[in-house]
């Protein structure tokens, strides 16, 4: 009962954050719950065929019904863990650590309820440095007005939400970007702002992304920024050949 009970709670959860009917503030203690009632039903399941092993007591297929229905809605749990044992706890990844962009729409939007958007002080940022070495600005040799052309397309691609744009009035003007993008399953929402810097040999962008709930990203920031340039160098070749 305990493991049958665990999986449609959790679904609910997850359903119910997904479609926008549920806060993350309600949707993630209900996930928990749910996580807590299945490692119930595994932890009693285990005592159960333990019993049945020893003194020949009836109820076997329950009890690894249980035990597998219970392992199941811990699933997501376990993936969690792993990912947090993995991935440095960040929550603010940005490729300047000495100057991040800053969030204006985001920062309205987290007031009182989420994270703060305001840059980690100095000695964090360091630290955030040294742990994701391979995070830092790309740049690339066209015009900042062509580098948000074919940024915006990639955000676009990519599904993430734009919530502000300030596109250059020309080459040699700076652009900026801010979106939402959504973890795979559970639909945590992060924010991610990009910024588009003119320099003499063409453009530079720098991104920053941060979960707006939680104090781990599980490594979702270091990981989307990796993906998103990689993918941006393509689309930048494709368009421009450079």
């Amino acid at each position: 009962m305990l493991g049958t009970f665990a999986i449609p709670v959790l679904v609910i959860a997850i359903v119910g954050h997904r479609t926008g009917h549920m806060t993350t503030d309600h949707a993630v203690p209900l996930a928990i719950a749910a996580f807590a009632v299945a490692a119930l039903a595994v932890l009693a399941g285990l005592i159960a065929a333990a019993r049945i092993w020893s003194d020949g007591r009836l109820g076997a297929r329950h009890a690894v019904t249980g035990i597998l229905y219970g392992l199941v809605a811990l699933t997501p749990a376990g993936w969690l863990a792993v990912q947090a044992l993995s991935h440095p706890r960040l929550v603010d990844v940005s490729t300047d650590a000495v100057d991040p962009p800053l969030y204006r729409a985001a920062a309205f939007e987290r007031v009182g309820r989420f994270n703060t958007p305001t840059p980690p002080p100095p000695e964090e940022r360091a630290r955030i440095r040294a742990l994701t070495p391979e995070i830092g600005p790309r740049r690339y040799s066209v015009g900042s007005d062509l580098l948000f052309a074919v940024t915006r397309r990639s955000i676009e691609a990519a599904g993430w939400t734009i919530l502000d744009e300030a596109p250059p009035s020309g080459d040699g003007d700076r652009g900026r970007i801010e979106a939402v993008a959504r973890s795979l399953v559970f639909g945590l929402s992060d924010d991610v702002v990009i910024r588009i810097l003119p320099e003499p040999s063409g453009a530079r962008i720098d991104l920053r992304s941060s979960p707006r709930w939680g104090g781990h990203d599980f490594g979702r920031g270091a990981a989307r920024i990796r993906a998103f340039l990689d993918e941006l160098d393509t689309a930048v070749a494709a368009s421009y050949g450079s």
